[in-house]
């Protein structure tokens, strides 16, 4: 439940509630967030968290992995390059489609100057580049992963870039995303994550908002 996101409506609760009111049997809800306390963190601060990191980088290549389906958050990046004198290279096959067809039916607003292919980003000068890419969660075929590899055709982390995982680690993946940091580090790059400041709100709804679920539906039977 955020009241306040971005490119987007808030959760239309008195629907829920209505339905709720004919008598819902079974509601089907995620669990992923269960164990977090409190309410999820709203789309408008993670941009805020973000724009300070950019101001706070003025001179320095950014380049921001996340998941290619956040199309807000992809605009998020694109809306804060496109303010600080940005270049935007999207990168990573699923990025590149996903970026397209949203801009395609509106779901992105993209200035046709701002978007580069990575070839022309390293002709600018860093601090006016922005690299969009896949790989948040340590993938080996993914697009960061290349780039700490060196196998990237055009690609190569550069000392001093400023590296920002906009996304939190599926459980499952901790092992793979903290060898890519510990080799982004080693490569004299700096790292921002959602562990280190408010830059990544995930998609799963904490404890509270949960149970504001329920109490919206009033289910008689939970299946999580």
């Amino acid at each position: 439940f955020d009241t306040d996101p971005v490119n987007d409506f808030p959760a239309d609760e008195v629907h829920l509630k209505k339905l709720g009111e004919q008598g819902i049997t079974v509601l089907y809800t995620d669990s992923t967030g269960a164990e977090r306390e409190g309410h999820s963190m709203s789309e408008s601060k993670v941009e805020t968290n973000l724009d300070q990191l950019f101001a706070a980088h003025p001179n320095q290549r950014i380049i921001s992995a996340t998941f290619s389906s956040m199309i807000d958050r992809l605009q998020q990046m694109v809306t804060i390059a496109e303010k600080h004198g940005r270049k935007v290279a999207v990168d990573g096959y699923s990025m590149k489609t996903n970026v397209e067809i949203a801009r395609e039916i509106g779901f992105m607003n993209v200035k046709p100057e701002t978007l580069i292919t990575a070839e022309q980003s390293n002709k600018l000068p860093p601090g006016k580049v922005l690299v969009l890419c896949t790989g948040a969660q340590g993938e080996d075929n993914a697009v960061l992963m290349r780039i700490v590899n060196k196998e990237h055709r055009s690609l190569e982390i550069n000392a001093g870039d400023v590296v920002i995982f906009s996304s939190s680690v599926i459980p499952g993946n901790e092992a793979s995303v903290q060898l890519v940091k510990d080799a982004i580090y080693k490569q004299g790059a700096e790292v921002y994550h959602y562990k280190m400041m408010d830059i990544h709100s995930g998609g799963h709804g904490h404890r509270d908002d949960l149970q504001h679920m329920i109490d919206l539906t009033n289910p008689e039977y939970l299946i999580p």
